[in-house]
């Protein structure tokens, strides 16, 4: 079988996609043959030397671009035809339905969620309104464009507040306001960085708890629960990705009760949102009132979440095969068979003389 790895793209998560494409790459190169491609500024490159991550930053890397066409890639006279593209790319043109649009373009099957899924679930205001439509519990908020009065919309809500921009991962952008003078600055910060800003209640005491599920053949596989640590009112960049945390050994790993009301709950967020591929979704629990909010959607996360189909007896391996066989099963599902109509036949009047 021939994988492509897509990864990087325009997303202030663009290294860490770097990361999560080398772990993957590394897995499957034993069980099929492998392509990464490397989206950098508008272009695709095929990864010709050798993939690991310090070529990448050293800068050595070895590297050709190649165009997409119909099933494949072009790279100068020769085409490659891939049985499948697993998608590594977080944040950005990865997860907002950009390169999930491309992939449908030029027939290529794909791992990862489709256009609509992809946009609604990158959006947070979107991702608000299907809670809303489908009775999951979301913690309160208000949403504002650039150039609208935010803080005074914010009012109806209690301080601390988290301000967030509107399509964004990673906790970038995002701060805590505990009064208005920090509220004004946090919705500054934001709007930064979109055009789209959403102020959110926080829920205090309240633990983050993660999950992750995929598609297969007609079932919705759920990974196992963790407890991601944090030294913070909430988990920011540096705490994911920088001094060694990305690695996810220092997280807790939840059972019981709880940890079976996340499981059924992501089956239903799964389903409800018509999602596809590998998603982690993350959760907020309050101990106080027990409710458990649903805080964000990772329609491709880091390291693809591996590490919690780990804890239901799926390795890294197995779980990018499965991924990928239902992928190809979902493109072939999907083929459109174009017909003659007849309707340009009787349009003659239209022609020039």
């Amino acid at each position: 079988m021939k994988i492509g790895v897509l990864f990087g793209g325009r997303s202030y998560e663009h290294d860490i996609s770097i990361i999560t494409a080398v772990q993957a790459a590394c897995c499957l190169q034993e069980s099929a043959e492998v392509y990464p491609l490397y989206a950098c500024k508008g272009r695709f490159y095929l990864i010709t030397g050798k993939f690991e991550i310090k070529s990448f930053a050293d800068k050595s890397v070895k590297k050709k671009e190649v165009c997409f066409e119909k099933s494949g890639i072009r790279l100068g006279r020769k085409s490659i035809t891939l049985d499948c593209m697993l998608m590594c790319c977080h944040g950005g043109e990865g997860e907002n339905g950009t390169f999930s649009a491309l992939m449908e373009v030029y027939d290529i099957p794909y791992t990862s969620c489709g256009v609509l899924a992809s946009a609604q679930t990158m959006d947070k205001r979107m991702t608000k309104l299907l809670c809303e439509r489908f009775l999951i519990d979301t913690p309160a908020y208000v949403f504002g464009h650039r150039g609208e009065d935010v803080p005074q919309r914010a009012k109806s809500l209690s301080y601390p507040l988290i301000v967030k921009p509107a399509r964004l991962g990673s906790s970038i952008g995002i701060d805590i306001a505990h009064n208005e003078e920090e509220l004004i600055r946090a919705v500054g910060v934001a709007f930064s960085f979109d055009q789209d800003v959403l102020v959110e209640q926080v829920i205090e005491n309240a633990t983050e708890l993660n999950c992750a599920a995929f598609y297969e053949k007609g079932n919705i596989i759920v990974g196992g629960v963790e407890n991601p640590r944090s030294w913070h009112e909430f988990l920011t960049f540096e705490e994911k990705y920088q001094g060694g945390k990305y690695k996810t050994g220092g997280n807790k790993i939840v059972t019981g009760e709880l940890a079976e009301r996340v499981r059924a709950l992501t089956e239903k967020i799964y389903k409800a949102f018509e999602l596809f591929g590998i998603v982690r979704i993350d959760y907020l629990y309050c101990e106080k009132t027990d409710t458990l909010y649903l805080n964000e959607v990772n329609s491709q996360p880091g390291s693809l979440a591996y590490y919690l189909f780990e804890e239901v007896g799926i390795d890294f391996s197995d779980l990018l095969l499965r991924v990928t066989e239902e992928a190809k099963s979902r493109s072939s599902q999907n083929d459109i068979i174009i017909f003659n109509s007849g309707v340009l036949d009787n349009l003659s009047v239209f022609d020039r003389k």
